[in-house]
């Protein structure tokens, strides 16, 4: 038979597990509005992480690749990790195959023009919450002995 943690533990670990994704956040460069997202979501038996950020939802989970539609007959600015954009393109043949010009690499075929290749999965989210609880699982046993003899205060 499993017993749910008592909310006080769940708490801490939530607090913890945000601290953890947190840190991921920062090393990843990701932004303080992402970082300041993220917050502890706890109850009987339950620890997990909220957030209001859709965006960084998509990155816990990834998304699947895409045509970017919304393109066609725009003027798309083109980031660079290069630090010299952006660079402008306009955005003609979504789907079609053909040439397409890529800043610092020149004209590449594709067999899809404007295709997002999608996002694999971050799980930031979910391995900062496994760290927390596996982090404090001998804490949690013994706080859990302590409170089958009687003497757990919360």
């Amino acid at each position: 038979m499993r017993i749910p943690l008592p909310p006080e533990i769940c708490a801490r670990l939530s607090m913890k597990a945000v601290q953890y994704a947190r840190e991921d956040v920062v090393n990843r460069g990701w932004s303080n509005r992402a970082m300041a997202a993220l917050n502890p979501y706890s109850d009987k038996g339950l620890v997990g992480i909220k957030t209001s950020a859709k965006y960084l939802m998509r990155q816990e989970q990834g998304i699947n690749p895409f045509l970017m539609h919304w393109v066609e007959g725009r003027t798309v600015p083109l980031g660079c990790k290069q630090g010299d954009g952006p660079h402008i393109r306009r955005g003609r043949g979504v789907g079609k195959p053909g040439y397409v010009d890529i800043p610092h690499r020149g004209r590449v075929w594709r067999d899809q023009k404007w295709r997002h290749p999608g996002l694999k999965p971050k799980n930031f989210m979910r391995d900062a919450i496994l760290r927390a609880i596996n982090e404090e699982q001998d804490s949690i046993r013994a706080e859990l002995m302590e409170a089958l003899k009687g003497g757990y205060r919360g």
